[in-house]
């Protein structure tokens, strides 16, 4: 069976050269695009407030809040490093419901005059009740992160 196999692909390749490695590079190709896109990083509820105290309260866990700028360098470089650390993001992603603000645009807005967030990043824990457990203010490491985070109860 492989004898005629390879028999037939060598007469194959001569009639039409280089169809086989297009073949074979296609079909490739197509099981690579089939392959599940894992995002990794803390992950980001979309929505406002109040969606992620009702997702809070239902899952009985603390509400996480990235309150940003759209135009901030230290809340971008957040986005790129710190929130995409594997062991930060396994633990907020399981301990937390995570919201990221922008707080110069619509909800955030109010949010901001809310939580007094007047310098970006600014992160925030917050009960289920919305009441503020603990504020960071600027960009702050993984490492430090979690271990703030871990020490929440």
């Amino acid at each position: 069976m492989k004898i005629l196999l390879g028999n037939f692909i060598m007469i194959f390749n001569k009639k039409h050269p280089g169809l086989i490695c297009a073949l074979i590079l296609l079909l490739s190709g197509h099981s690579y695009a089939q392959q599940p896109n894992k995002k990794s990083g803390v992950s980001f509820k979309g929505g406002n407030l109040d969606a992620a105290l009702s997702e809070a309260k239902r899952q009985h866990k603390p509400v996480f809040v990235d309150a940003y700028a759209v135009w901030c360098a230290p809340c971008q470089q957040l986005k790129k490093t710190t929130f995409q650390d594997k062991t930060l993001s396994a633990y907020f992603n399981s301990h937390f419901v995570n919201l990221s603000i922008d707080v110069e645009k619509g909800d955030g807005e109010k949010f901001a005059e809310r939580y007094d967030v007047n310098s970006y990043p600014t992160l925030l824990f917050i009960d289920e009740d919305g009441k503020t457990i603990t504020k960071i203010e600027g960009f702050v490491e993984a490492k430090s992160l979690l271990k703030t985070a871990t020490s929440l109860k």
